[in-house]
């Protein structure tokens, strides 16, 4: 149901990846004392698993499944505790944990050495633990576990275990790679032909004629909840502003302008510059020799290039900016030469140089009068930019000592909205024609992120330029709707359900006929389903790992079947079940396809360095002892797919 999960997480190698990989997500776990001293035993205890003799307390376990939902929800923003839990992610959470634990004990156990200055260095690897310096700030890293809620010793313990997975697992896995006499069979594998016929059985000939009582209608409801829970709700206020609601504010003086004038009257003076061609030579005897020879008539450029360089050129150069390129005595000499006439020989930084003076550019002084609109110009944007900047950061402390959105937004003159109960994707179940204004694709994922008690949020729309101030205004947390509200689709549901279980007793009855000898198409006939019918079907193995194409269950089932057998796979959704008879095998053979045998190689190589991996945490949580609380895992689980009816 939620394939992210199952291909990350619930996989056979998945909390080997996330083990190793763990460092790059570290802090993600560390939201719970991971301490628990509460006694073993029922969810008075606090604990849902030990290891060894640490505890998980059911304050991480929780803690995890938040954030594992949160990570689920950045791809799938519908996605509900209990989706995420009916699609594996509370096994699957638990059992990363308990491997977590398992490798921190072994570690310990067999000297794996994890020091406190190790963790302390992987601490300063913490953005929030900086200081205005860009250094580590002792004080920053407090306030920063104080702002997500958690303890320093959370984090440390966290980071250990990371430490502890991150050299043990990758030297477990380092293990050789699959011999030759491995891939070629597999490659072959590959290569192998199917074909088979598939007759399908639909759900829609078996369809219950009587609606069903009260009591089964309910049932089968409370039974398939999640199917039928709509996701939160959220109705957001957010109130929009850009950079103009300062801009009356920015807008200078005219007292400010002439004191940015009176400031910059340098920038407002008569300047010259100078267009300058020049050559660089090592000595003043040859400097001397350039100048004699542009003074016989050669030019600058034909003199240079006899010497085996090059002139070069720059364009309004002013006195002050060649002096600081060049030195004082070269500027000096330019700017004492005419237009059109070469400089006195002046030593350089890199050694002599002889410039032409191509042309003089003189720029008038410019009056307050003249350099009016230029100076507003430069205030209003350089002060719009610098009250914005203030205005975004006082809003952000507001937010941060309880201020509102409406206080705030009265302060500044803005109107506040309230978006309906939206769903994370935008869409209001209760008006399907209602479109959101553009900014809710930026507003509504960082709603759905916010606490719904918690503390209004500014937020960018459009970096440096756009801003909304954001609060949920209301919420709906996801559960199924009162039945009453969608009894004729749960009826409909209900009777497909049925009808898919009269397509699986004809499934088993036609399967059993193919198995005594009796062809496909003679038991079918026979059995004379309404809509039934027989397709033949035909693949390699190679059609199943297909990146982007879906594989037909027939097909998949196919490559797990005897020659001259039947089986049964079900259609999903309720929609039916294909009886599947496989008739013809053709073996591939990959001994002279030289790439396809090095892939398989190398994917088995990575398989068994995984399987490595895998038989360690095995090991090890053999040897630390894992006892779990089922009764309060099952309670758990009750409590988060909300089948206890509430």
């Amino acid at each position: 149901m939620i394939t992210s999960i199952r291909s990350l997480i619930y996989s056979k190698f998945g909390a080997i990846f996330a083990l190793v990989f763990i460092g790059m997500i570290a802090i993600a776990f560390a939201l719970g004392d991971v301490s628990g001293s509460g006694s073993f035993g029922g969810l008075s205890g606090g604990n849902v698993a030990r290891v060894g003799d640490r505890n998980i307390t059911l304050g991480e376990l929780n803690d995890a499944l938040d954030n594992r939902l949160k990570a689920e929800r950045q791809n799938n923003p519908t996605l509900n505790m209990a989706g995420f839990v009916e699609g594996g992610g509370l096994d699957a959470t638990l059992d990363q944990l308990i491997n977590r634990y398992a490798i921190t004990v072994f570690g310990e156990e067999y000297g794996v050495a994890v020091s406190k200055r190790l963790v302390d260095s992987e601490i300063r690897k913490i953005p929030g633990s900086m200081g205005l310096d860009g250094k580590f700030s002792a004080d920053a890293f407090r306030a920063f576990a104080q702002q997500i809620g958690v303890s320093e010793k959370a984090i440390r313990d966290d980071l250990t275990q990371n430490l502890f997975a991150q050299q043990i697992l990758p030297a477990a896995a380092s293990g050789p790679a699959a011999p030759d006499g491995m891939a070629l069979p597999y490659a072959s594998l590959m290569l192998e032909q199917r074909a088979g016929q598939i007759a399908s059985i639909p759900a829609t000939a078996f369809l219950p004629k009587a609606p069903p009582s009260t009591a089964a209608l309910a049932k089968f409801y409370s039974d398939n909840a999640v199917k039928f829970t709509i996701p939160e709700k959220r109705a957001i206020s957010y109130a929009i502003f850009d950079k103009t609601i300062i801009a009356g504010r920015a807008k200078p003086t005219e007292a400010d302008i002439a004191a940015y004038y009176k400031a910059n009257a340098l920038k407002f003076a008569a300047s010259e510059s100078r267009n300058i061609s020049q050559v660089i030579v090592p000595t003043e005897a040859a400097a001397k020799s350039v100048m004699s020879q542009v003074a016989a008539g050669k030019s600058l450029a034909d003199v240079a290039n006899g010497l085996g360089l090059s002139v070069t050129t720059t364009a309004n150069v002013t006195k002050s900016s060649l002096a600081s390129t060049a030195t004082a005595a070269v500027a000096d000499a330019v700017f004492a030469a005419k237009q059109g006439t070469l400089a006195k020989p002046a030593r350089g930084k890199l050694g002599w140089t002889v410039a032409r003076v191509d042309s003089v550019n003189n720029v008038a002084a410019k009056s307050l009068a003249a350099a009016r609109a230029e100076i507003e110009k430069e205030l209003l944007q350089t002060r719009s930019e610098e009250m914005l900047i203030e205005m975004t950061s006082e809003i952000e402390d507001a937010f941060a000592d309880g201020g509102t959105i409406s206080d705030i937004a009265k302060q500044n003159g803005l109107t506040v909205n309230t978006s309906p109960k939206l769903l994370a994707t935008g869409q209001d179940i209760s008006n399907p024609a209602y479109k959101p204004i553009p900014e809710m694709q930026v507003i509504l994922p960082a709603a759905f992120q916010m606490e719904t008690n918690g503390e209004a949020q500014l937020i960018e729309l459009v970096p440096g330029e756009k801003f909304a101030m954001i609060a949920v205004a209301d919420y709906d947390e996801a559960a199924p709707p009162p039945l009453s509200d969608v009894r004729a689709l749960v009826q409909q549901q209900w009777a497909f359900s049925e009808g898919a279980k009269g397509a699986r007793a004809a499934a088993d009855r036609l399967r059993k006929l193919v198995d005594s000898g009796q062809s496909l198409q003679a038991a079918l006939a026979a059995a004379n389903v309404q809509g039934a019918q027989i397709e033949r079907l035909t693949g390699t193995r190679a059609d199943l790992y297909r990146e982007g194409q879906p594989v037909p269950p027939p097909l998949s089932l196919m490559f797990a079947m005897k020659k001259g057998t039947a089986k049964i796979v079900q259609a999903g959704g309720d929609r039916g079940w294909y009886v599947v008879y496989l008739t013809d095998v053709i073996k591939g053979n990959a001994s002279g396809n030289a790439d396809l045998l090095r892939a398989r190689k190398q994917e088995l190589s990575g398989i068994l360095q995984q399987e490595y991996a895998a038989q360690l945490i095995v090991a090890a949580s053999k040897d630390a002892g894992v006892e779990k609380n089922e009764d309060g895992i099952a309670e758990v689980r009750t409590r988060l797919t909300n089948r206890d009816g509430n």
